[in-house]
């Protein structure tokens, strides 16, 4: 391409780049860039943060964590592999102050603690903060700040835990192994190794936690001992991953993929423009070939243009994502706290090069619409169907390019695509349903309403996507801020009515006991009572669980720990059999299993398939016979996987129970009882439990939120790119109604009725949505009726019909300024 050619280009990219369909096309362009340059530099900022975190608050080199102690033998060849190791201890247990109690981590920590690092304490919450390089003395408990406040305790006071006094000696601040704790936000103590064979605690309920100090060729070594010798047990290592980074991962996947939502409303805009931009291209190359040009110096300069475009556009675009970016940065640090923004340039680029591969593609139709440039197109324009399908081709390319990239979990992806998808399509049948029945309905009247049905009956696919604009966005809003709510109150109640108003998480057979004994001797209600066994998923049909997916997945990673492992003769009230069959009642072949759906699609296993689980150091094959999943009505404690009664005849491990009760107002002292005589007991209130949905929920509605902030942007220029593109048709639509003698105040009118049905239908298109969405959720998971808030519902309705009808007619004002004259003029 020559030179003459790109100052040519150059030229008329300054003379179109003020042209509105170029705005609205840069604008789109711009917002889809800020977008993926945020999240991925948001993503890579935690994923940094999570491998300094790593290296920083690991507390040693390698550290191992299993339920039961090794013995001498197996210390003695860590020992003959390593160059130190030092154990901690770490149970959850409750403590008592004066009536108060609370739950919290306590570790015991002996010579040689801190490994790596130093704690750090202090003598007061508001004190100055200490580093030492040992951890308490014989009868002192340091606690954390929230833990002094939330018993009402000061240093230098006693408190009781297991029944045993101690003296609250420091504050504790800071532990250099704090990172084996994950998001776990419980409350922290520590006390010293020799204190705790003296509390009792079961051995069954206290983690241990080995820290070893190794090099490289060291940590290998013991990578391949851990799994020789402790398949049960976890391992993590300064070389490896931190343990929140598959999480987090993860999360950016799925947000990858809920912008597929944000990518359909682009490309929605996009065709929009398309074609204006074609039928410009068009003429300005026929103009050119008339001029002598080649049809290739026709699709250069125009591929040039796009290219200046995208590059002047550039430099706003990394300055507004850097800002973003940086609002995303503070918004983190809730969650980790010594976040800092950190722009990585490499992946700048990289995201632009992807983001520029993305808007190459769905400007692709328009380059290849100029092949068939002509002369005579300057008389006779012609149609643009064919090229418009192309758009549509090239959108459902993009759209599927990011469902692959962000997609590491088939089911995953086919949820969240699914939905997006049966949300879309029932939009677009409210909008034609609605507008072919009005209009059908309306033809044998006369007046403005039947005649504005007419007319939006006619651009039938331009009002369906403002529609699909306004009603996904609205549709994002209600789900959030109404249904979720709602669910949050459904759930409180149906538990409240099932399960009783306390859940007890685990509890010990000799716990159980006396928690019986105390509800028959003050008359609590106990609504269940299930027991489970720790097991540990170790194998898939023979292939070790590390090697089984290297795709992120919920299911794997939460099988990579101690799960509950259930047993039952017959099939429990609140689950029923969508595969396979459950085992025959009495029967001797014990080594069989049950799996919750969820697991077998997410990990695409198959009846047949074996699992091996890790019970109590024996490893234990058990073949899928069935699959099973929650049904309503039968309470809420159900689990993963179920083995046969006759199981525990064969299986030598410690028995846990899982139970739900319900205590009236006097009776909730009783528990201090409970705790100062089983400090392990662990139990949660229906209260806490609603408070930890809110909390998530507030978390949830601020993503979300702000996700449909973008949207609302994107149906907002919909509607503008939608109006643009029929502006010229609208002007002439004026005209003849008033060359029949009406005024601009009418057509003013119709313009308002437009605006107030395409609302309406949206805003049904969104309340049915959301309706539809929370009745499958409430009988799925309820067997009951939705009832939404109908005020909420209301008010939806009034302030879109507000709100999009006083935009709309705003977008349209040009198209009012038009004269009987002009309509001459034109003929």
């Amino acid at each position: 391409m020559n030179s003459a050619n790109i100052k040519l280009a150059v030229h008329f990219f300054q003379q179109e780049k003020t042209l509105a369909h170029q705005k609205y096309l840069r604008f789109i362009q711009g917002l889809l860039m800020v977008f993926i340059i945020a999240l991925s530099q948001s993503s890579d900022t935690v994923q940094s943060y999570l491998h300094e975190n790593l290296q920083n608050l690991l507390g040693a080199d390698v550290v191992i964590t299993q339920q039961e102690s090794l013995n001498n033998n197996q210390l003695q060849e860590i020992e003959n592999i390593a160059r130190a190791l030092v154990v901690t201890q770490q149970v959850s247990s409750t403590l008592t102050h004066n009536g108060l109690w609370q739950r919290a981590q306590i570790k015991a920590v002996g010579d040689g603690y801190p490994l790596q690092g130093q704690l750090s304490i202090a003598d007061s919450p508001q004190g100055d903060v200490q580093g030492v390089y040992s951890g308490p003395n014989i009868g002192e408990i340091w606690l954390d700040a929230r833990l002094l406040v939330g018993l009402s305790v000061n240093v230098g006071e006693y408190l009781t835990l297991a029944e045993q006094s101690f003296l609250v000696a420091k504050v504790l601040v800071h532990e250099p192994d704090r990172l084996m704790e994950g998001h776990n936000v419980d409350m922290r103590a520590m006390i010293n190794a020799a204190d705790i064979t003296k509390l009792g605690f079961p051995a069954e309920q206290v983690q241990y936690r080995y820290l070893i100090t190794a090099n490289k060729q060291q940590s290998t070594a013991l990578i391949q001992w851990q799994k020789d010798n402790l398949p049960g047990a976890q391992l993590h290592h300064k070389q490896g991953a931190h343990p929140l980074a598959l999480f987090w991962k993860r999360t950016e996947n799925f947000i990858g993929l809920t912008s597929i939502i944000l990518f359909f409303m682009a490309a929605i805009a996009l065709e929009q423009l398309s074609q204006t931009q074609i039928h410009k291209e068009q003429y300005f190359s026929a103009i050119c070939l008339s001029l002598g040009s080649s049809l290739k110096s026709c699709i250069q300069l125009s591929v040039v243009k796009w290219c200046l475009s995208f590059a002047t556009l550039l430099p706003a675009v990394l300055v507004v994502s850097a800002l973003f970016y940086g609002a995303v940065v503070i918004w983190l640090q809730a969650t980790f706290v010594e976040i800092t923004w950190q722009w990585n340039t490499w992946l700048a680029i990289k995201s632009v090069a992807a983001i520029a591969i993305i808007l190459m593609i769905m400007q692709l139709p328009v380059w290849l619409s100029l092949k068939s440039s002509t002369v005579a197109q300057l008389v006779n324009p012609p149609k643009t169907d064919s090229n418009l399908l192309l758009t549509k081709i090239s959108s459902v390319v993009v759209l599927c390019a990011i469902a692959f990239a962000y997609s590491d979990n088939g089911l995953l992806t086919a949820m969240v695509v699914s939905s997006i998808a049966v949300s879309i399509c029932l939009m677009i049948i409210i909008s034609w349903l609605s507008l072919t029945i009005g209009e059908k309905v309306s033809q044998r009247f006369s007046g403005l309403v039947p005649f504005t049905l007419f007319m939006m009956k006619q651009r039938l696919l331009a009002k369906s996507t403002q529609i699909l604009g306004i009603g996904l966005c609205t549709f994002l809003l209600l789900f959030t801020l109404m249904l979720l709510k709602d669910l949050g109150n459904t759930m409180s109640a149906y538990q409240r009515q099932h399960d009783g108003n306390l859940l007890i998480s685990q509890a010990t057979q000799t716990q159980m006991l006396d928690i019986e004994q105390l509800a028959s001797t003050e008359n609590i209600e106990v609504r269940q009572v299930k027991p489970y066994l720790r097991a540990k998923l170790i194998k898939i049909n023979d292939t070790p669980l590390d090697e089984f997916s290297q795709k992120p997945s919920d299911s794997l990673s939460t099988l990579g720990r101690a799960i509950r492992l259930h047993w039952s003769q017959d099939i429990p009230a609140n689950n029923r059999i969508v595969e396979g069959s459950w085992w025959a009642e009495n029967t001797e072949n014990w080594q069989q299993i049950s799996v919750e759906q969820e697991i077998m699609t997410d990990l695409g296993l198959n009846i047949g398939d074996r699992f091996t689980l890790f019970i109590n150091q024996q490893a234990i094959d058990f073949t899928i016979v069935a699959s099973h999943v929650y049904r309503s009505g039968g309470g809420s404690i159900t689990f993963w996987l179920q083995m046969p009664t006759a199981a525990i005849d064969h299986i030598h491990a410690p028995i846990f129970n899982m139970a739900s009760i319900e205590l009236s107002q006097t009776q909730w002292p009783l528990l201090n009882q409970l705790w100062q005589k089983h400090p392990t007991l662990r139990m949660v209130s229906l209260k806490e439990m609603t408070e930890r949905f809110d909390r998530i929920l507030a978390m949830v509605t601020q993503v979300i939120s702000g996700f449909s902030l973008l949207i609302i942007i994107l149906a907002s220029v919909v509607i503008l790119a939608s109006v643009q593109t029929l502006e010229d048709k609208e002007k002439k639509k004026n005209s003849i109604i008033m060359s029949f003698g009406f005024n601009k105040p009418t057509c003013l009118k119709l313009n308002i009725i437009e605006w107030l049905f395409t609302a309406a239908i949206a805003a049904l298109g969104a309340i049915s949505g959301t309706y539809l969405a929370g009745m499958m959720i409430y009988q799925s998971q309820f067997s009951i009726a939705y009832q939404p808030n109908f005020w909420w519902l209301l008010a939806t309705l009034t302030l879109i019909l507000a709100l999009v009808t006083s935009f709309g007619i705003y977008a349209s004002r040009k198209s009012l300024k038009t004269s009987i004259r002009q309509l001459l003029a034109e003929n």
